[in-house]
């Protein structure tokens, strides 16, 4: 399936000081090194990997060496007393030739293991999704701060105006009490955009472990469209197959199932093993008689074992019902959750296209706002028009274009959500984002 991945790109103007500008590849770079849920799936990942090859060993001979060095004093009544040093090496064998419970025990270890990889996968996404939100949301709160100032500078002018105007009588005091009120609110909110601004960028501090203060704007050209064949649909197909949620869930499935399959081999089923042992044994009495030698002995054996569980109180049926329990469980839990995802694509499906429209009606927003203002303005200079129509024109406008960089922002984050839903988001669209990166 074509990814559907970056349908747009949105801008934003980063004006703090640059001490350091990092890319979108460069924070995800850093943020990969940082997180650490990342090295722990990791971690679990690998070690269940090594738990396949210790359950798997059981299934082969198993061979051990012992030995022992011991004395022995011994005193009877009716007899003399003798004593006795021995040394002893043996080599015994414990093969399982037949025992269904230890392959299924094999099968479900196997069964971790590749959930346990499927969670790593699902880590990397995740760390994908939260270091494109947090960079985003930077972003998000420049924009917003970048058109505040531009609004502070603009009502700066508008209260400076007013101000020598009222000086020569040409306005009331009342129009500059309102163009003042209306300075000091633009300020108010200017903070709480700077205050914004630092909690993302502490967010994307915590994120990566480096204090970031510049990152790249992205190109202000892309267009934000939506591909006219997306169909929630093929995406939920798509979701079946590719999304981690739902991996990890058929697997878990399917170790339900095959805990079943344990729980009755373990009750029901006969287990076959060979057993066998070479041994060594050398006698030094003290005394010798007739039934007491010194000298070496060896002893060598081989038999098969034959293990037929019968009884065990009502255990063994109440095991394998709840194995079975557990076994619908599952199931219905991993139907539940396809239908939040289903529910979830068909959602984010139409909030894309939504935002798609979005964005293209608030660009003529902007421009009818902007028309709006300058009339204002004009009507404002022959004396048509007041302070406050004029301030609330350009507070319009300003909120506009505010707008429509949260909009283009959401349509982004939106198409990224989308993407993790169906299974498809990877680093290739870190590197497909990070070119558009100016």
């Amino acid at each position: 399936m074509k990814k559907q991945i970056i349908a747009s790109i949105v801008v934003a103007a980063v004006t703090l000081p640059a001490a350091q500008a990092e890319t979108l590849s460069e924070v995800y770079n850093l943020a990969k090194t940082h997180d650490p849920s990342l090295r722990a799936a990791n971690a679990s990942y690998r070690a269940d990997k090594e738990q396949v090859d210790v359950t798997r060993g059981n299934l082969y001979p198993n061979i051990s060496f012992s030995g022992n060095l011991g004395y022995t004093k011994t005193d009877p009544d009716n007899s003399d007393s003798f004593n006795n040093k021995q040394n002893q090496l043996a080599l015994n064998l414990d093969y399982p030739i037949y025992s269904p419970a230890l392959n299924y025990g094999v099968d479900a270890v196997e069964l971790t293991f590749k959930s346990s990889g499927v969670e790593f996968e699902q880590a990397q996404e995740q760390l994908i999704f939260n270091t494109l939100n947090d960079y985003f949301a930077v972003l998000t709160a420049q924009a917003t701060l970048d058109t505040t100032r531009s609004q502070v500078k603009s009502y700066a002018g508008q209260l400076d105006r007013v101000k020598k105007q009222y000086e020569v009588g040409l306005v009331s005091i009342t129009d500059l009490q309102d163009a003042q009120a209306a300075y000091d609110s633009i300020l108010v909110t200017e903070l709480e955009s700077e205050a914004q601004l630092t909690i993302a960028l502490e967010a994307l501090y915590q994120r990566t472990g480096k204090s970031i203060t510049s990152i790249p704007r992205l190109a202000e050209n892309f267009p934000i469209q939506v591909d006219p064949n997306l169909n929630a649909s093929d995406l939920i197909k798509r979701a079946m197959a590719a999304n981690k949620n739902v991996r990890i869930l058929d697997l878990s499935v399917e170790s339900a199932q095959n805990n079943i399959n344990i729980q009755k081999a373990s009750g029901r089923v006969p287990t076959v093993a060979i057993t066998g042992s070479l041994a060594r044994t050398d006698n030094d009495y003290s005394v010798e008689t007739s039934s007491r030698t010194d000298g070496v002995t060896n002893t060598s054996s081989i038999g098969l074992g034959v293990n037929i569980p019968l009884y065990s109180g009502g255990a063994i049926n109440a095991s394998i019902r709840q194995a079975t329990a557990s076994a619908e469980a599952a199931v219905e839990t991993r139907a539940n959750s396809i239908q939040d995802i289903e529910l979830n694509i068909r959602s984010a499906v139409l909030r894309l296209k939504t935002l798609a429209a979005q964005v293209k009606a608030q660009k003529q927003v902007i421009i009818s706002s902007e028309s709006a203002l300058e009339a204002t303005q004009a009507g404002y200079d022959v004396g048509t028009r007041n302070i406050v129509e004029l301030l609330d024109a350009q507070s319009t406008f300003f909120d506009a274009k505010n707008t429509y960089e949260q909009l283009r922002y959401s349509f982004v984050l939106q198409q990224i959500t989308l993407d993790q839903l169906t299974g498809d988001l990877d680093e290739t669209d870190i590197a497909a984002l990070n070119r558009w990166l100016i």
